[in-house]
């Protein structure tokens, strides 16, 4: 995995204002912690953190945080989370988590779905359940994504956790038995089998009503 730089600079920490100063100007306020130093307030330009975690299709990912204004506090970091407006979806915020290079990490990975599953083109609907994958690695052994071939998925069909193709060196920390997607059968589509039992579930009723009728005739 290749790590991405991103370059920042400290910030005034104190109050809501300098926060939303540092919005009006582009950038981004953010908080870099862990790694038994102290917290360093951050800020940094949004649209390259945006354009990072667009072509990584995710909100985690493993940078070099290079601060222009002190070099000696940048360090590698996992960007741990981000706040988002509420209404338009702007990152708010941004905490990233000091780490080394030598040693493991838990991030989550996004599951991308390729192919055309067979049973969608017979009417089915396909449903990405899980989105994300849980793992342990290496920081520079993160994979970009876990790619899912569903091509050969029927109708009815499903495909867990433990059927993914995951790569030696990375950990899955995710339920084996978690459901990543599926074929679901549409309810206005009826097998034949289904259509062929409720024939027969007619039938037999016309004729016990029948049964009944010449009954209460005899009577």
């Amino acid at each position: 995995m290749e790590l991405h730089s991103l370059t920042a600079t400290t910030r005034d920490s104190r109050g809501k204002g300098a926060a939303r100063q540092s919005r009006r100007d582009g950038l981004l306020p953010a908080v870099l912690y862990g790694g038994r130093q102290d917290p360093v307030s951050l800020q940094l330009d949004r649209r390259e953190l945006e354009r990072l975690l667009q072509r990584r299709s995710g909100d985690q990912a493993v940078v070099k945080l290079e601060i222009s204004d002190q070099p000696d506090l940048g360090s590698p970091a996992l960007l741990k989370s981000l706040q988002h407006h509420p209404l338009d979806g702007h990152i708010l915020h941004a905490d990233f988590l000091r780490i080394r290079l030598d040693e493991r990490i838990v991030t989550v990975v996004p599951i991308e779905l390729q192919g055309r599953p067979e049973g969608v083109q017979e009417g089915g609907i396909l449903d990405h359940q899980l989105r994300e994958l849980e793992v342990e690695c290496l920081a520079l052994e993160v994979p970009e994504q876990i790619t899912v071939d569903v091509s050969g998925l029927a109708l009815g069909d499903s495909l867990h956790v433990a059927d993914l193709d995951i790569p030696d060196n990375v950990t899955v920390l995710t339920e084996p038995d978690r459901a990543v997607a599926a074929v679901l059968i549409p309810r206005a589509v009826k097998t034949e089998e289904e259509e062929e039992a409720e024939g027969l579930e007619g039938e037999e009723g016309a004729e016990g009503e029948e049964g009944a009728e010449e009954a209460e005739g005899e009577d």
